[in-house]
């Protein structure tokens, strides 16, 4: 099946500007501005130190936030533009079934990426344990990202 240019290019001329540019912009600034206000009004936010990155435990997490927040965004900002907002219009006309599908995928994909980040700032000395435990905490930090983006496109909607 062929996707029609208007369904799958954001900013196709036969749509409102506007409502496009707020679809691109709006669900990551949402998503980021409640992280932002959950590192920043934590007290451990004013002790935060890069050397912190990496470790594996909120505090890393915290610190790797608060110290790449304006590339985190840019990111966050082009895979809205390059990804989710033709994935996001070409499910609109799409089967509850296919709709579904595509929500495991999701699930699934986000719990893959999860995976690898916690593997990559794994220590090995730490233990499976601790793996596991930054896989779901990274799991559990993507699903409430996306969910929050997908409620703000389906607002927007």
């Amino acid at each position: 099946m062929l996707i029609s240019q208007a369904n799958f290019w954001p900013l196709s001329p036969q749509t409102n500007f506007m409502k496009k540019l707020l679809k691109i912009l709006l669900p990551p600034f949402a998503g980021f501005s409640l992280y932002f206000i959950g590192v920043r009004y934590n007290p451990e936010y004013f002790d935060l130190s890069i050397g912190e990155i990496g470790t594996g435990s909120l505090a890393g997490f915290m610190a790797f936030y608060k110290f790449t927040l304006p590339l985190l965004f840019t990111v966050a900002v082009l895979t809205q533009l390059l990804i989710v907002i033709p994935v996001w219009n070409n499910l609109l006309t799409k089967s509850k079934t296919r709709k579904w599908w595509a929500f495991i995928s999701f699930v699934l994909i986000c719990l893959l990426f999860a995976a690898g980040i916690g593997y990559l700032i794994w220590d090995y000395a730490t233990g499976v344990h601790h793996l596991i435990v930054v896989c779901l905490f990274m799991w559990a930090v993507q699903l409430v990202y996306w969910l929050i983006d997908l409620f703000v496109l389906f607002l927007l909607e």
